[in-house]
């Protein structure tokens, strides 16, 4: 009866109700199985795929607004949904496999990944946007509350979003820099380089350009209260466009109007919206990304510079990025004409609240001993590219800080994308994975090209030396460890007290840390007991040793030094995953390699959580 009654409805009124957010596209499908007739009315609606597709994965929605693979295609919205579903399905299953395959290799070559490039090849028949799908897809797991999601299939998601993410960046940055100098934007390069160092973000170009969009709107209310009859007003909506797009090469407006503008800039940029110079974590990386300055409304002269430029570009304002030594300033001139070479220039300080500074007027920057204008005109403006290079710069530095090999390795690889034949580069890539124990044949093809490549010879020799100390680290690279290796479980003695996924307290330092392996006795080098004991004391070897992972850290403890912690609490570090597949309040559950490695230690883990651990 109540089917009778649905079916009575106009398709129009069924569409209206299916197309409401509180349905998913699972309850559409199973909506459409009831019968033939709502399968018939739910099948021929484009409208209502169309919709489902972008309430269930609306991060696409950009993707396909700007997709030039299906630029004037019509599209089938159901097929869509099929495609999207059917990648997503692939992706999990090679998800799934990760930890038997890698379980042991860490840090990770990019040559164990190419059984992914199948899924995102259209050739191989992948859908034209199966890379958003699994980007897409891997971002919804990284981004699960960690506490209720697989941390397994989360690890694995973050290493297998950046080999995807900065794989295609790859093919984005030859687009970039081939485009006519007068499109290659700095917000452009920025987000290249925000989308390359945090590749488990949604960061899409339009999001970032909206927000830029924002302060000159807001520029341009502040100038309507004080110049209402600024020229500015009377604009067409296709001039800003153009101004939004590409480098202009004057100012727009009179040397008055252009003042007007640019103090209003000013105003709300350092005044009302409070972006700043953060000098007190100069070094961090979000100082970096134009998307967490945008959010945080802070930075560094940079990507201060980049915003400012972005907005006042398209106000019709021309500033040119100038890079010196120790700074990076934005030159603004009354007008950019050959007849004005040589009058002085104005530059913009940014990170001092926008100051326009003369010879003058300019305060010493970093304890140097000149003022870096002194010679004002001698400097030419940064292209895009140069500033880019730049942030490559600032992005090894801020990596280094925290000494995570992941960023700082990222961070060389960012480098060798934006300069291929840098030696310098290739020399610090090829020791990092020498070092790292990481595959070697991408970079020895790469040298092989160079060698060949006439347009090289001034950097022969420096390359052949480099193929050499190649050729020397290949043949002292450890083989990798084969599958079968990490199979073979541990046997317990009486000795050892504590399990693997047990949260400890550290007796002398008083951290908290989760037990990710054990050794019965001593079994490091002479190098690490002296990190453990110290190079005078006498420490005990015979004693179980354990392997921790404690915030952002880990380390080789003696088992005198350790005991269960009576609070246990989530232990944040980014490798908790490689072992472990869950957290459960009281301790942590080893997904199946760690277990299979430490067979006995359920029981025990299990014993001790009864006996000792508050609940």
């Amino acid at each position: 009866m109540a089917s009778n009654a649905i079916i009575s409805l106009p398709s129009e009124v069924i569409m209206y109700i299916l197309e409401n957010k509180q349905l998913e596209l699972s309850d559409v499908i199973n909506f459409s199985s009831t019968c033939k007739t709502l399968r018939a009315i739910v099948n021929e609606s484009n409208k209502l795929w169309k919709t489902k597709f972008f309430q269930r994965w609306p991060f696409l929605e950009e993707v396909y607004q700007t997709s030039k693979e299906l630029e004037g295609k019509i599209i089938n919205w159901r097929e869509e949904v099929k495609a999207s579903v059917n990648s997503r399905k692939k992706l999990l299953y090679h998800l799934s496999l990760m930890s038997s395959k890698h379980y042991k290799k860490v840090p990770f070559s990019n040559s164990g990944f190419k059984e992914y490039d199948s899924l995102v090849c259209p050739e191989e028949g992948a859908h034209p946007l199966a890379y958003y799908f699994l980007v897409d897809e891997l971002v919804s797991l990284i981004k699960c509350p960690v506490r209720s999601s697989n941390l397994t299939h989360r690890y694995y998601a973050l290493i297998v979003v950046r080999y995807l993410r900065q794989k295609h960046l790859k093919s984005e940055w030859e687009k970039f820099i081939s485009l006519p100098p007068k499109q290659q934007t700095l917000e452009c390069g920025a987000i290249i380089v925000a989308q390359w160092s945090q590749p488990e973000k949604h960061i899409s170009y339009l999001e970032i350009s909206s927000k830029l969009d924002s302060i000159a709107e807001q520029t341009k209310e502040l100038l309507r209260e004080h110049h209402p009859k600024h020229p500015i007003f009377s604009v067409p909506k296709e001039t800003f466009t153009f101004w939004k797009n590409n480098i202009i090469d004057d100012n727009q407006w009179n040397v008055s109007d252009s003042k007007q503008i640019t103090n209003a800039l000013c105003t709300v940029l350092f005044k009302k919206l409070g972006f700043h110079g953060n000098e007190q974590m100069y070094y961090s990386l979000e100082n970096l990304f134009i998307d967490r300055v945008l959010e945080n409304r802070h930075g560094i002269p940079i990507t201060l510079a980049i915003v400012f430029e972005s907005v006042a570009r398209r106000l019709g304002i021309r500033c040119e990025p100038v890079i010196f030594p120790s700074h990076f300033l934005l030159r603004w001139r009354e007008s950019y004409d050959s007849e004005s070479k040589n009058i002085e220039n104005f530059y913009i300080d940014v990170f001092n609240g926008g100051q326009f500074l003369t010879k003058k007027n300019c305060p010493r920057i970093s304890s140097v001993s000149k003022c870096p204008l002194e010679n004002y005109n001698i400097r030419d403006a940064a292209s895009a590219i140069e500033v880019v290079t730049r942030m490559a710069d600032n992005l090894e530095l801020a990596a280094t800080q925290p000494d995570r090999v992941t960023r700082v390795r990222s961070a060389f690889e960012f480098r060798h994308m934006i300069q291929p034949n840098d030696v310098k580069t290739i020399l610090h890539l090829v020791e990092m994975y020498a070092a790292l124990n990481i595959d070697l044949t991408e970079l020895v093809k790469i040298i092989d090209n160079m060698l060949k490549n006439p347009d090289l010879m001034s950097t022969r020799q420096a390359v052949m030396i480099i193929s050499e100390s190649l050729q020397q680290y290949q043949q002292n690279l450890e083989p990798e460890i084969q599958e079968h290796m990490h199979n073979i479980p541990k046997k317990r003695t009486p000795q050892v007290k504590y399990a693997i996924g047990l949260i400890m307290m550290h007796r002398v330092e008083g951290y908290l840390c989760v037990i990710t392996g054990w050794d019965a006795c001593y079994m490091r080098d002479k190098e690490s007991m002296n990190e453990v004991y110290g190079e005078d004391a006498d420490g005990d070897l015979e004693q179980p040793f354990y392997y921790i992972l404690y915030p952002e850290s880990y380390c080789y403890v003696a088992q005198e030094n350790l005991v269960l912690a009576p609070n246990p609490q989530w232990i944040d570090h980014h490798q908790i995953g490689r072992y472990f597949c869950k957290f459960s309040d009281t301790h942590y559950i080893p997904n199946e390699e760690s277990a299979r490695e430490y067979p006995e230690d359920e029981q025990v883990r299990n014993e001790l959580i009864a006996k000792f651990v508050k609940k």
